[in-house]
């Protein structure tokens, strides 16, 4: 004897309706996991810059120059993310150091020169705009 009013198993309605929720839930969660990872790279960017000029800043105190014959006095942090390189007046007095990220990060770049003063030189779209006064380390922030 069989009960044919028992049910098992999820109807068609149900299914479509838990998907349409994992969906809506995966629409916030992927953007903002994505940020959080790219923010995430960020402190890599700015301790490589922080100890480059100041390495340099010992180098100077050396040597009375920022530069090494046609180069910077120092050998910059390599790294997957960003591309770290210094650009020195010719007279040896000044620089500008550059993170410009690679792959995932390759829409940001920033600097910061012999006087500490820190800029954002390109941001990826959303994160806001660029050039700012400062290091933009998280989607929306200004300076």
């Amino acid at each position: 004897m069989t009960d044919d009013s028992l049910q098992t198993g999820f109807s068609l309605v149900e299914l479509m309706i838990a998907l349409a929720i994992a969906a809506i839930i995966a629409a916030f969660a992927v953007p903002a996991y994505r940020d959080h990872t790219l923010r995430s790279y960020l402190p890599e960017m700015s301790s490589g810059l922080q100890l480059s000029a100041l390495r340099l800043e010992q180098y100077y105190q050396d040597h009375r120059s920022y530069v090494n014959g046609a180069e910077c006095g120092i050998t910059l942090p390599r790294s997957e993310r960003f591309l770290f390189s210094c650009n020195a007046s010719a007279d040896g007095q000044s620089f500008v150091l550059t993170a410009a990220g690679r792959g995932a990060m390759a829409a940001f770049a920033y600097t910061i020169d012999q006087l500490g003063q820190t800029q954002t030189t390109s941001l990826p779209e959303g994160w806001g705009t660029a050039p700012q006064d400062c290091w933009v380390m998280k989607r929306g922030a200004t300076c």
